[in-house]
């Protein structure tokens, strides 16, 4: 799947999905817990914009993995 055509979740949705936090899934990253992520240039984000970006492919492969069922799913 090319970048152009895969579909992307930001901080935000991830959260609702999980039922957690923003804060909570920041942390994640910082502590290399989560599903892979990319982060776009600050010129392909508004302003206070996050800029992670998760894959949805490697986010449904990390899910399954790592056995972990979606409070809110699509």
């Amino acid at each position: 799947m090319t970048r152009t055509k895969t579909q992307y979740l930001t901080t935000e949705q991830l959260a609702k999905r999980y039922g957690k936090s923003v804060a909570t899934i920041r942390r994640w990253r910082v502590i290399k817990y989560g599903p892979p992520y990319n982060l776009l240039s600050k010129k392909e984000t508004l302003w206070g914009e996050s800029r992670a970006r998760y894959p949805l492919h490697d986010l449904l492969a990390w899910e399954e993995t790592n056995n972990i069922t979606p409070i809110n799913s699509f």
